[in-house]
Protein backbone atom coordinates (compact mmCIF):
# COMPACT_ATOMS: atom_id res chain seq x y z
CA UNK A 1 0.00 0.00 0.00
CA UNK A 2 1.00 3.72 -0.72
CA UNK A 3 -0.12 7.29 0.39
CA UNK A 4 -3.00 7.17 2.61
CA UNK A 5 -3.93 3.63 1.80
CA UNK A 6 -2.76 2.17 4.95
CA UNK A 7 -5.65 4.15 6.58
CA UNK A 8 -7.96 2.78 4.21
CA UNK A 9 -6.52 -0.70 4.69
CA UNK A 10 -7.31 -0.20 8.30
CA UNK A 11 -10.69 0.64 7.77
CA UNK A 12 -11.54 -2.16 5.24
CA UNK A 13 -9.96 -4.54 7.97
CA UNK A 14 -12.31 -3.70 10.62
CA UNK A 15 -15.45 -5.88 10.12
CA UNK A 16 -13.24 -9.20 10.57
CA UNK A 17 -10.72 -7.86 13.70
CA UNK A 18 -11.10 -9.62 16.99
CA UNK A 19 -12.34 -7.06 19.78
CA UNK A 20 -9.22 -6.54 21.41
CA UNK A 21 -7.95 -5.81 17.51
CA UNK A 22 -10.67 -3.24 17.14
CA UNK A 23 -9.77 -0.78 19.93
CA UNK A 24 -6.50 -0.66 18.35
CA UNK A 25 -7.78 0.40 15.11
CA UNK A 26 -10.45 2.66 16.07
CA UNK A 27 -7.47 4.32 18.59
CA UNK A 28 -5.00 4.75 15.14
CA UNK A 29 -8.20 5.67 12.70
CA UNK A 30 -8.82 8.50 15.57
CA UNK A 31 -5.12 9.63 15.86
CA UNK A 32 -3.14 8.77 12.66
CA UNK A 33 -0.80 11.59 13.07
CA UNK A 34 0.07 10.84 16.64
CA UNK A 35 0.70 7.30 16.34
CA UNK A 36 4.27 6.98 14.86
CA UNK A 37 5.59 8.70 17.59
CA UNK A 38 4.13 6.16 20.55
CA UNK A 39 6.29 2.90 21.07
CA UNK A 40 4.79 -0.66 21.48
CA UNK A 41 3.72 0.11 25.27
CA UNK A 42 2.81 3.18 25.03
CA UNK A 43 0.30 2.81 22.51
CA UNK A 44 -1.06 -0.70 24.11
CA UNK A 45 -1.75 1.29 27.01
CA UNK A 46 -3.82 3.86 25.10
CA UNK A 47 -5.84 1.20 23.30
CA UNK A 48 -5.88 -0.58 26.83
CA UNK A 49 -4.73 -4.35 24.89
CA UNK A 50 -1.51 -6.31 25.12
CA UNK A 51 1.51 -5.86 23.54
CA UNK A 52 1.00 -9.10 22.13
CA UNK A 53 -2.52 -7.71 20.42
CA UNK A 54 -0.45 -5.04 18.89
CA UNK A 55 1.37 -7.41 17.21
CA UNK A 56 -0.96 -9.39 16.18
CA UNK A 57 -2.96 -5.70 14.60
CA UNK A 58 -0.27 -5.11 12.51
CA UNK A 59 0.77 -8.64 11.29
CA UNK A 60 -2.98 -9.29 9.94
CA UNK A 61 -2.19 -5.92 7.81
CA UNK A 62 0.92 -7.51 6.61
CA UNK A 63 3.61 -6.05 8.60
CA UNK A 64 6.38 -8.29 10.15
CA UNK A 65 5.82 -6.01 13.40
CA UNK A 66 4.61 -2.69 15.01
CA UNK A 67 7.86 -0.59 13.88
CA UNK A 68 7.64 -1.57 10.08
CA UNK A 69 3.85 -0.37 10.59
CA UNK A 70 5.13 2.60 12.08
CA UNK A 71 7.62 3.79 9.38
CA UNK A 72 4.68 3.01 6.79
CA UNK A 73 2.15 5.11 8.81
CA UNK A 74 4.76 8.56 8.81
CA UNK A 75 5.52 7.81 5.09
CA UNK A 76 1.92 7.94 4.62
CA UNK A 77 2.10 11.60 6.02
CA UNK A 78 5.04 12.74 4.00
CA UNK A 79 3.80 11.80 1.00
CA UNK A 80 -0.08 12.85 1.12
CA UNK A 81 -2.76 13.94 3.35
CA UNK A 82 -6.22 12.40 4.14
CA UNK A 83 -7.57 14.02 1.23
CA UNK A 84 -9.99 11.04 0.19
CA UNK A 85 -10.66 9.68 3.20
CA UNK A 86 -14.80 8.62 2.97
CA UNK A 87 -16.85 11.07 4.57
CA UNK A 88 -20.05 10.21 6.88
CA UNK A 89 -23.23 10.73 5.86
CA UNK A 90 -25.60 13.01 7.87
CA UNK A 91 -29.31 12.29 8.73
CA UNK A 92 -30.06 16.45 7.22
CA UNK A 93 -27.69 15.88 4.01
CA UNK A 94 -29.19 16.76 1.00
CA UNK A 95 -29.84 14.77 -1.67
CA UNK A 96 -27.11 16.54 -3.47
CA UNK A 97 -25.03 16.36 -0.66
CA UNK A 98 -25.46 12.53 -0.38
CA UNK A 99 -24.48 12.03 -4.01
CA UNK A 100 -21.38 14.02 -3.66
CA UNK A 101 -20.73 11.91 -0.41
CA UNK A 102 -21.47 8.74 -2.35
CA UNK A 103 -19.53 10.03 -5.24
CA UNK A 104 -16.23 10.56 -3.08
CA UNK A 105 -16.60 7.29 -1.20
CA UNK A 106 -16.28 5.33 -4.41
CA UNK A 107 -13.66 7.13 -6.59
CA UNK A 108 -12.07 6.57 -2.99
CA UNK A 109 -12.28 3.10 -2.60
CA UNK A 110 -11.51 2.85 -6.87
CA UNK A 111 -8.45 4.54 -6.13
CA UNK A 112 -7.41 2.40 -3.10
CA UNK A 113 -8.55 -1.06 -4.72
CA UNK A 114 -5.88 0.11 -7.62
CA UNK A 115 -3.33 -1.44 -4.27
CA UNK A 116 -5.17 -3.76 -2.52
CA UNK A 117 -5.52 -6.28 -5.77
CA UNK A 118 -3.08 -8.08 -6.95
CA UNK A 119 -1.85 -7.69 -10.14
CA UNK A 120 -0.82 -11.46 -11.00
CA UNK A 121 -3.27 -12.18 -9.66
CA UNK A 122 -5.91 -10.71 -11.69
CA UNK A 123 -4.07 -12.07 -14.74
CA UNK A 124 -3.66 -15.41 -13.38
CA UNK A 125 -7.94 -15.18 -12.76
CA UNK A 126 -8.05 -14.36 -16.10
CA UNK A 127 -6.08 -17.02 -17.05
CA UNK A 128 -7.75 -19.75 -15.00
CA UNK A 129 -11.37 -18.56 -16.23
CA UNK A 130 -9.81 -18.67 -20.27
CA UNK A 131 -8.08 -22.26 -19.70
CA UNK A 132 -11.12 -23.65 -18.23
CA UNK A 133 -13.63 -22.37 -20.77
CA UNK A 134 -10.69 -23.85 -23.45
CA UNK A 135 -10.59 -27.35 -21.69
CA UNK A 136 -14.12 -27.33 -21.31
CA UNK A 137 -14.29 -27.57 -17.88
CA UNK A 138 -16.86 -26.09 -16.21
CA UNK A 139 -17.24 -22.98 -14.56
CA UNK A 140 -19.64 -22.29 -11.19
CA UNK A 141 -20.30 -18.88 -9.73
CA UNK A 142 -21.66 -18.54 -6.24
CA UNK A 143 -22.62 -15.34 -4.16
CA UNK A 144 -25.59 -14.65 -1.69
CA UNK A 145 -28.00 -10.97 -2.11
CA UNK A 146 -26.52 -8.12 -3.87
CA UNK A 147 -23.81 -10.50 -5.15
CA UNK A 148 -26.48 -12.02 -7.51
CA UNK A 149 -25.99 -8.56 -9.64
CA UNK A 150 -22.47 -9.15 -10.38
CA UNK A 151 -22.72 -12.93 -11.44
CA UNK A 152 -25.19 -11.87 -13.92
CA UNK A 153 -22.75 -9.29 -15.41
CA UNK A 154 -20.16 -11.80 -15.01
CA UNK A 155 -22.38 -14.64 -17.17
CA UNK A 156 -23.44 -11.65 -19.66
CA UNK A 157 -19.42 -11.12 -19.96
CA UNK A 158 -18.09 -14.39 -20.55
CA UNK A 159 -21.23 -15.51 -22.41
CA UNK A 160 -20.21 -13.31 -25.48
CA UNK A 161 -16.84 -14.27 -24.92
CA UNK A 162 -18.37 -17.70 -25.94
CA UNK A 163 -17.49 -19.02 -22.51
CA UNK A 164 -20.43 -20.78 -20.28
CA UNK A 165 -20.95 -20.32 -16.33
CA UNK A 166 -23.18 -22.20 -13.87
CA UNK A 167 -25.41 -20.41 -11.90
CA UNK A 168 -28.60 -21.09 -9.58
CA UNK A 169 -29.98 -18.84 -7.64
CA UNK A 170 -31.88 -21.78 -5.47
CA UNK A 171 -29.44 -22.09 -2.52
CA UNK A 172 -30.60 -25.68 -2.95
CA UNK A 173 -29.77 -26.59 -6.48
CA UNK A 174 -26.95 -24.45 -6.27
CA UNK A 175 -25.29 -26.86 -3.45
CA UNK A 176 -26.44 -29.75 -5.21
CA UNK A 177 -24.63 -28.78 -8.68
CA UNK A 178 -21.72 -27.99 -6.66
CA UNK A 179 -20.74 -31.53 -5.92
CA UNK A 180 -20.72 -32.34 -9.69
CA UNK A 181 -17.95 -30.57 -9.19
CA UNK A 182 -14.63 -32.21 -10.76
CA UNK A 183 -10.59 -31.70 -10.31
CA UNK A 184 -9.79 -28.31 -12.09
CA UNK A 185 -13.62 -27.33 -12.49
CA UNK A 186 -13.41 -23.65 -11.62
CA UNK A 187 -15.18 -22.05 -8.72
CA UNK A 188 -16.01 -18.15 -8.34
CA UNK A 189 -17.37 -16.43 -5.55
CA UNK A 190 -18.40 -12.88 -5.05
CA UNK A 191 -18.93 -11.91 -1.59
CA UNK A 192 -18.26 -8.41 0.27
CA UNK A 193 -17.71 -8.96 4.13
CA UNK A 194 -18.21 -12.45 3.67
CA UNK A 195 -21.05 -12.95 6.67
CA UNK A 196 -23.15 -15.58 4.44
CA UNK A 197 -22.56 -18.99 6.05
CA UNK A 198 -23.88 -20.95 2.39
CA UNK A 199 -20.49 -18.61 0.49
CA UNK A 200 -18.11 -21.47 3.18
CA UNK A 201 -20.34 -24.51 2.71
CA UNK A 202 -19.85 -23.82 -1.09
CA UNK A 203 -16.06 -23.16 -0.78
CA UNK A 204 -15.47 -26.11 1.24
CA UNK A 205 -17.29 -28.39 -1.38
CA UNK A 206 -15.35 -27.02 -3.99
CA UNK A 207 -12.03 -27.28 -2.07
CA UNK A 208 -12.79 -31.00 -1.25
CA UNK A 209 -13.62 -31.84 -5.18
CA UNK A 210 -10.18 -30.24 -5.79
CA UNK A 211 -11.50 -27.53 -8.00
CA UNK A 212 -9.63 -24.23 -8.48
CA UNK A 213 -11.38 -21.51 -6.42
CA UNK A 214 -11.64 -17.65 -7.01
CA UNK A 215 -12.58 -14.84 -4.10
CA UNK A 216 -13.65 -11.36 -5.35
CA UNK A 217 -14.26 -9.86 -2.02
CA UNK A 218 -13.34 -7.00 0.77
CA UNK A 219 -9.65 -6.39 1.89
CA UNK A 220 -9.39 -7.77 5.56
CA UNK A 221 -11.81 -10.58 4.40
CA UNK A 222 -9.16 -13.28 4.99
CA UNK A 223 -11.62 -16.05 6.02
CA UNK A 224 -13.43 -16.87 2.91
CA UNK A 225 -10.35 -16.70 0.74
CA UNK A 226 -8.57 -19.31 3.56
CA UNK A 227 -9.22 -22.02 0.93
CA UNK A 228 -9.00 -20.07 -2.52
CA UNK A 229 -5.94 -20.40 -4.67
CA UNK A 230 -6.79 -16.50 -5.66
CA UNK A 231 -8.15 -13.66 -3.73
CA UNK A 232 -8.76 -10.87 -5.64
CA UNK A 233 -9.27 -7.81 -2.77
CA UNK A 234 -11.28 -4.75 -3.25
CA UNK A 235 -10.98 -2.03 -0.53
CA UNK A 236 -14.33 -1.06 0.42
CA UNK A 237 -15.00 0.93 3.76
CA UNK A 238 -17.72 0.23 5.70
CA UNK A 239 -19.75 3.57 6.90
CA UNK A 240 -22.51 4.25 9.05
CA UNK A 241 -25.11 3.83 7.28
CA UNK A 242 -23.75 0.53 5.28
CA UNK A 243 -23.61 2.48 1.57
CA UNK A 244 -20.37 0.11 1.28
CA UNK A 245 -22.60 -2.26 -0.41
CA UNK A 246 -23.36 0.35 -3.31
CA UNK A 247 -19.93 1.13 -3.64
CA UNK A 248 -18.98 -3.11 -3.35
CA UNK A 249 -20.49 -3.60 -6.42
CA UNK A 250 -19.08 -0.69 -8.49
CA UNK A 251 -15.57 -2.53 -7.34
CA UNK A 252 -16.57 -5.53 -8.29
CA UNK A 253 -18.19 -4.72 -11.37
CA UNK A 254 -14.33 -2.92 -12.70
CA UNK A 255 -12.75 -6.43 -11.35
CA UNK A 256 -15.36 -8.21 -13.47
CA UNK A 257 -14.41 -5.60 -16.83
CA UNK A 258 -10.52 -6.35 -16.14
CA UNK A 259 -11.17 -9.94 -16.27
CA UNK A 260 -12.95 -9.86 -19.78
CA UNK A 261 -11.21 -7.38 -21.52
CA UNK A 262 -7.98 -9.39 -20.04
CA UNK A 263 -9.10 -12.65 -21.47
CA UNK A 264 -10.45 -10.95 -25.08
CA UNK A 265 -7.72 -9.36 -25.51
CA UNK A 266 -5.77 -12.94 -25.46
CA UNK A 267 -7.57 -13.90 -28.66
CA UNK A 268 -8.86 -11.14 -29.81
CA UNK A 269 -9.28 -11.25 -33.87
CA UNK A 270 -11.58 -14.36 -33.26
CA UNK A 271 -13.47 -12.13 -30.73
CA UNK A 272 -13.78 -8.89 -32.79
CA UNK A 273 -14.92 -11.53 -35.52
CA UNK A 274 -17.64 -12.91 -33.68
CA UNK A 275 -19.32 -9.35 -32.41
CA UNK A 276 -19.51 -8.67 -36.08
CA UNK A 277 -21.36 -11.74 -36.97
CA UNK A 278 -23.57 -10.47 -33.80
CA UNK A 279 -24.35 -7.55 -35.46
CA UNK A 280 -24.97 -8.67 -38.60
CA UNK A 281 -27.54 -11.46 -37.46
CA UNK A 282 -29.18 -8.81 -35.00
CA UNK A 283 -29.42 -6.21 -38.24
CA UNK A 284 -31.10 -9.34 -40.66
CA UNK A 285 -33.57 -10.27 -37.55
CA UNK A 286 -34.27 -6.48 -37.25
CA UNK A 287 -32.78 -5.90 -33.46
CA UNK A 288 -30.15 -3.75 -32.06
CA UNK A 289 -27.22 -5.20 -30.36
CA UNK A 290 -26.61 -3.49 -26.78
Amino acid sequence: MKNNDLLLRIESSMPFLSKAEKKVGEFILNNPKKVPGMSTQALSEACEVSEPTLIRFTRKLGFNGYKEFKLQLSANFVSQQLENTPVRVDINDSALTIYEKLTAFTIASLKSTVNTIDGGNLELAANYIYLAAQKKHQIFLSGMGASTVLIKEFQIKMMRLNIQTIFYEDIHLRLEACTNLKKDDLFICFTTLGSSIENYELIDIAHNKQAKIIVITQYGNTKTSEKADITLYTSVIENNLRLASQTSIVLQSMVIDALFLTIALKNYDDISKDVQETKKLFHNLGHTVI
